[in-house]
């Protein structure tokens, strides 16, 4: 019996992600991670601040206290500190490889194409399936990581982590998060392994756009068009003494554009090659 309405596709392929434990271990594994990683930036804001009042009153500094931003609730969900990509969206791109290079694994996504042959409409419905309910966890997480981060901060620091600063991490993180998964099932579908799609997943964000920082100048240069720095640039956790040639909203759209790219030569390939 073939399927071809998206709502039935939606329908299977949320049954087969509910049907598994991984995606709800990583879905534990994030909440408990993001929300103690809040706690801990408010502890490490307070001890910040402490020190350094304790310094300007012996007058070792001078000016201003230093400057938290409210997009530090991000940090519950992206990982800390900024200068190193966070560690929740790496688990909702695992899950989200995981839905494609499992079924090339196990040999059943044969079965899921004789059962709906639009190919893209599978990849589709895994994608949007897995983003809706990542992005809906990621936005739950920073607001509750928001309301950590003011209950343990104490007030004076915990002025900067009001709500009147930029509000664009409450918002920008699910869509943030929701643009990595429609990337991850490219990625899976266009690799259909799991140990080359997860390696690259892990290794492109955490160490190739991070090394790039060791060359110089000239690494400044390349870094403002890599695809994670623009994102992270956009959330504003990271890469704000780079030279942008543009703003971070154009950031954004510079990820997605990406994402597009690499989606739509996976759905070239899928559609072209054997399962």
């Amino acid at each position: 019996m073939t399927t071809t309405s998206l709502t039935g596709t939606l329908a299977a392929e949320r049954i087969k992600l509910t049907s598994t434990r991984s995606p709800l271990w990583c879905a534990i594994l994030m909440v408990v991670t993001a929300l103690a990683l809040a706690a801990l930036f408010g502890l490490l804001a307070n001890f910040a601040f402490r020190t350094y009042t304790d310094n300007a009153a012996h007058g070792h500094l001078t000016g201003t206290a230093p400057y938290l931003h409210n997009d530090a609730a991000a940090l519950g969900v992206m990982g800390a500190p900024p200068i190193i990509p966070g560690f929740g969206y790496i688990l909702v791109m695992i899950v989200a490889a995981l839905t494609v290079t499992s079924e090339y694994r196990f040999g059943t996504i044969k079965v899921t194409f004789l059962a709906t042959p639009n190919r893209a409409l599978v990849l589709t419905a895994k994608a949007a399936v897995v983003a809706l309910g990542a992005a809906v966890l990621s936005a739950v997480l920073t607001f509750l990581s928001y309301l950590i981060l003011a209950a343990i901060a104490n007030p004076e620091p915990g002025r900067y982590l009001g709500l009147g600063h930029d509000q664009r991490v409450f918002y920008g993180v699910p869509i943030f998060i929701a643009l990595v998964v429609f990337l991850s099932v490219a990625i899976g579908a266009l690799l259909r392994q799991s140990a080359g799609a997860l390696s690259l997943l892990i290794v492109w964000p955490l160490l190739l756009e991070p090394i790039v920082q060791a060359f110089g100048s000239v690494g400044r240069n390349i870094e403002v068009f890599l695809p994670f720095a623009n994102a992270l640039w956009f959330l504003g956790l990271t890469g704000g003494d780079l030279p942008w040639h543009w703003g971070q909203w154009i950031c954004l759209v510079y990820f997605a554009a990406f994402v597009a790219i690499v989606w739509a030569a996976a759905m070239f390939v899928v559609r072209r090659r054997d399962a």
